[in-house]
């Protein structure tokens, strides 16, 4: 263990040592990273700071190689020695051409194609991974003629991943640092020592580069240090964590979540910004999807870092996050290899947390069910035939038949009780079918799903299921139970409903998506209130976006509903100031005139827009006249005056929503 801290110590000091000297070098030559729009920095900053690095990683593993009698027979024969001058003739390789990058340019189309070629010679000769590793869930997974093809695409993209990092000071030296810790404590513990050696000397060498990344004068990695350090990373990841063949492939990828995440997230987030849905109203309504190129190599500044700096971070604090997420996965991937049940499982935590935060926080392209994404999909006109539909609640009736007699009666009642459980199930699926058909299930239109539509289909899955229930009672080797009736009921009431209100509910999400610029709060978070958020999600043109109620009821404050916070009438221009409100919708006219007066000076000391919904049809076919919703509260509603210039005008023609006719809104400006 002594000889390894050896390593770790020598490439740090030794890295610290060398970066001066690189920097100087890098301005002699002229390897300046200059400022511009996608970048942090506002000084022009040197890079060629991973020459410094991967020179102390090749002095530091050859001196180890060469002097330790535990590493030495790696390339004592001539075997060995070919072995490792490949390898390192391949990182070499990649290592130039981001030098090469970070002096003149290169194509990223051209750099892409000599990545492949260094990761294939790295694969010829090391060989890949004959199974991988998925305990305990699959066990071990044969990949056959896939070996070198997943192989080279782990090297790759390690290497691209780490240089994605590299947007932030510290961010891909210090990430990279503690997953080639992590790896090489895994590498160890299976007992590839010359990997491990690699590894730490390459961790080490990183430490030893950042306090010149961190202070002034500073020098960045550049494409030489990042695209070497990933491609190590990657080789050594897929090299060193081989056991009698089998690639340990969770306690790698959790070592490597971080980098492996900002390219993943990188891929999908550009491809989604090149699609967009579009909903057109010629010559019918419809959803439209528009694609266009996804520009993956095209650079921009929405890396996982520059997000975190954009929600408030300061630069130690989004250092301070990636840092500690990548050292926890680490650990986690560490106690993978001995524990390999605890793997899978930290997996899948890891996935959840990021597909719940980065929609969430980061990324709003991600949100594709906000940019109607299976919209066009259920358009379809194969989707929306009757056919479809009555194959679909076949599978749904099926499948809910079989899963009900596996949980009454075990596995054994489909495997080795014969047909007798598929000729069950096939009986109550036609039974049911039937009894949809009579109660009109498919008869009715479900694009805009409602009430309605909601009871035809309870009604006519209630009757398909009386149907199935009896014709299973007629045949004689068939015992129904109430208990498993009502449980196979409801598993086919949630499938069929759950298809028919599907496009109406994305449709809301879509509706939900398309936010406008002006940030609203909403006064009143009673009936009325609710007809206002309504009105703004279902009216695009309306160009508003609720961001909370107001409400001068105690019992309500803090309250979510439909997902926006319900806040205190109170210091109303330190609420407006923090929210970046720009108007105030009065939904109620149970306002006392004191309180409606302190919310106009509140919106007029603030500049805020101050509206008040008007429930109105405007002038009827019928001889035009003007025509009110005749509702109690309507008759209290004050003239309107738009003479104050501190409130803007607002749309003069209200949205009609056609579906319903007699419910149209609009808006009005508050007196």
């Amino acid at each position: 263990m002594g000889s390894y801290l050896v390593v770790f110590v020598g490439a740090l000091a030794l890295a610290f040592l060398l970066t001066p000297v690189v920097r100087r070098l890098a301005i002699t030559w002229g390897a300046i990273d200059l400022p511009g729009e996608r970048k942090i920095h506002t000084q022009p900053v040197p890079r060629l700071g991973g020459v410094a690095v991967l020179a102390s990683v090749a002095v530091v593993v050859t001196a180890a190689l060469w002097l330790s009698p535990d590493l030495r027979p790696a390339i004592a024969s001539s075997l060995g020695a070919a072995r490792w001058s490949v390898l390192a003739s391949a990182a070499l390789l990649v290592i130039v051409m981001g030098s090469v990058d970070d002096l003149v340019g290169l194509p990223a189309r051209l750099k892409f194609l000599i990545e492949i070629a260094a990761a294939a010679a790295v694969v010829l000769v090391a060989g890949a991974p004959e199974t991988i590793d998925f305990r305990p869930f699959a066990g071990s997974v044969h990949l056959g003629i896939l070996e070198p093809v997943i192989a080279i695409f782990l090297i790759v993209a390690l290497a691209n991943a780490v240089n994605m990092t590299d947007v932030v000071d510290g961010v891909a030296g210090g990430v990279s640092a503690i997953a080639a810790a992590a790896l090489a404590l895994m590498s160890l513990t299976v007992g590839n020592l010359v990997a491990t050696t690699v590894l730490l000397a390459l961790s080490g060498a990183l430490v030893g580069f950042l306090p010149h990344n961190f202070r002034t004068p500073k020098i960045f990695l550049g494409d030489t240090g990042s695209l070497g350090a990933g491609f190590i990373l990657g080789a050594a990841a897929l090299v060193g964590l081989q056991r009698d063949g089998t690639w340990l492939a969770v306690p790698a990828l959790l070592a490597l979540a971080v980098p492996l995440a900002e390219l993943s997230l990188t891929i999908l987030r550009r491809t989604l910004r090149a699609m967009a849905v579009v909903r057109t109203s010629l010559p019918s309504e419809r959803f439209v999807l528009h694609a266009g190129k996804p520009g993956l190599f095209v650079a921009d500044r929405r890396h996982v870092p520059h997000r975190l700096l954009e929600l408030g971070l300061h630069k130690r604090g989004a250092l301070t996050v990636l840092y500690t997420t990548g050292a926890c996965l680490g650990a986690l991937g560490f106690a993978a290899v001995r524990w390999p049940s605890l793997g899978p499982l930290a997996g899948m935590v890891a996935v959840g947390a990021v597909i719940f935060f980065a929609p969430r926080w980061l990324y709003g392209e991600l949100r594709i069910l906000e940019r109607g994404a299976l919209l066009p999909l259920l358009e379809n006109r194969l989707i929306r035939h009757r056919l479809v539909h009555t194959a679909y609640d076949a599978v749904v009736v099926f499948s809910a038949s079989i899963a009900v007699a596996v949980m009454m009666g075990g596995w054994n009642v489909v495997t080795s009780g014969g047909a007798a459980a598929w000729w069950h199930a096939a009986v109550a699926t036609a039974a049911a079918l039937l009894g949809f058909w009579l109660a009109g299930l498919y008869r009715a239109a479900y694009r805009h799903a409602g009430i309605s539509e909601a009871l035809r289909a309870t009604r006519s899955v209630v009757l398909g299921m009386v149907f199935a229930g009896g014709a299973l009672t007629l045949l004689r080797d068939y015992d129904v139970t109430l208990p498993a009736w009502l449980l196979q009921t409801f598993l086919v009431l949630t499938g069929v409903m759950g298809a028919r209100v599907s496009f109406r509910v994305l449709d809301h999400l879509y509706l939900q998506g398309q936010r406008g610029d002006r940030r609203t709060l909403i006064f009143g978070a009673g009936r009325g209130g609710d007809l206002a958020l309504r009105e703004i999600r279902c009216n695009p043109q309306l160009d508003l976006e609720p961001v909370g109620f107001l409400d001068d009821s105690p019992n309500k404050w803090g309250r979510r509903i439909h997902g926006l916070v319900v806040h205190k009438g109170e210091n109303l221009e330190h609420l407006f100031r923090r929210l970046a409100v720009d108007s105030v919708i009065v939904s109620t006219l149970k306002i006392p005139s004191h309180r409606q007066q302190s919310l106009t000076t509140a919106c007029l000391q603030s500049g805020v827009r101050l509206l008040s919904l008007d429930l109105s049809l405007g002038e009827m076919a019928n001889g035009g006249i003007e025509e009110t919703l005749a509702t109690p509260e309507m008759a209290l509603t004050a003239p309107v005056d738009v003479s104050d210039p501190m409130l803007d005008t607002v749309p003069t023609q209200p949205y009609i929503n056609t579906r319903t006719p007699g419910n149209g809104h609009g808006w009005t400006q508050e007196p």
